[in-house]
């Protein structure tokens, strides 16, 4: 069987409210990609994930512990060497690490990772092997309550942004059968 041609990563940055988020395409390659996303398919969910404390209606979602995750797996190994490679990962603890599944009729809040005077960041991964753009989803990011930047949740995606952007995990369209995967690593600023 022939292999297809590496895609290359591209990387683009937005700001809003004059904070630079960062995606990433193509971080994955599609081996990497269908292999995390079948290791995600066969963990065990607890609808527990809020937006904040007075959230009534959780999601999906499963934690993990986060220096193992960062250490001793294989897309924690990665992403921990690309932030070494850009000079951001000394600067930061990674405190929390999980996977938010969500589905058509589940509800997200508008929120913030960290309190606005923080300077952490948040690190998604988009898990999902296959995306249409008409299923939604996309994370949208606030500046002054309104929005000003979508991502979506492409295979193989990774964003970094600042905690301290208010954001929202779009869930999926009617149309979509699919259960949206994304992992959020919460890195506090130690430095």
């Amino acid at each position: 069987m022939e292999k297809l041609a590496k895609i290359e990563k591209t990387i683009e940055v937005v700001k809003v409210d004059n904070k630079e988020i960062t995606i990433i395409n193509n971080f994955l390659d599609s081996d990497e990609i269908n292999a995390f996303y079948e290791y995600v398919s066969d963990l065990s969910f607890v609808k527990k994930e809020k937006d904040d404390e007075y959230d009534e209606y959780p999601i999906f979602s499963v934690d993990f512990i986060p220096e193992e995750f960062i250490n001793d797996t294989f897309i924690g190994i990665k992403i921990k060497e690309y932030l070494q490679s850009i000079n951001m990962f000394d600067q930061f603890l990674l405190y929390r690490s999980s996977i938010n599944m969500s589905h058509y009729g589940d509800v997200e809040f508008p929120h913030y990772d960290c309190p606005i005077d923080r300077k952490d960041i948040t690190v998604l991964l988009y898990v999902n092997n296959k995306w249409d753009y008409k299923w939604g989803g996309e994370t949208l990011f606030y500046e002054s309550h309104d929005s000003k930047a979508a991502v979506l949740p492409k295979p193989g995606r990774l964003v970094i942004f600042p905690g301290n952007i208010e954001h929202l995990g779009g869930v999926p369209t009617r149309i979509c059968k699919a259960s949206r995967f994304s992992l959020a690593l919460k890195f506090a600023y130690i430095k």
